[in-house]
């Protein structure tokens, strides 16, 4: 690819939210006891942004990957897998404690059709069955760019 063009990226993040009718938890509970910062957190009645009045509707601890330019999954799911395999007891006590869902997101944005593997390898699925988390995959698929002649 040219310099200067985008390339198709990837990125994965674990979060906590609240199940049932919990909308709002201690997230500050949540980072003690992993013993893990989070990467972004949220409040229920947080604005969303600062350019419209959007409230959130739900609080959240979520941890993140870097955004990579790959087309292998594995590169972002193992940073997440490293950070919270040993920690399944205590994230299942927090489930418990807390009643809170755990949701394991890969986001994908895909650029001119370069289009990554979305593999999920069994020590991966393990730890997320172990955690009883949701997989979700986001994919955002930018039009193909048409060659510019003059």
């Amino acid at each position: 690819m040219e310099e200067g063009m985008e390339k198709t990226t990837l990125y994965a993040y674990i979060s906590f939210i609240g199940s049932e009718d919990v909308d709002d938890f201690p997230i500050e509970v949540i980072s003690e006891r992993l013993g893990i910062e989070p990467t972004e957190t949220w409040r229920i009645g947080d604005k969303v942004n600062t350019t419209n009045t959007r409230v959130r509707s739900f609080t959240c601890w979520k941890y993140g990957s870097e955004t990579l330019e790959t087309l292998d999954s594995q590169d972002v799911l193992r940073p997440i897998l490293d950070a919270f395999n040993s920690k399944i007891d205590t994230i299942n006590q927090l489930k418990r404690e807390l009643n809170l869902h755990v949701h394991i997101e890969v986001v994908v944005t895909i650029i001119d059709g370069y289009t990554p593997g979305l593999v999920i390898y069994p020590e991966f699925s393990s730890f997320a069955a172990a955690i009883d988390a949701y997989i979700d995959i986001d994919m955002y698929v930018h039009p193909f760019n048409e060659s510019e002649e003059d």
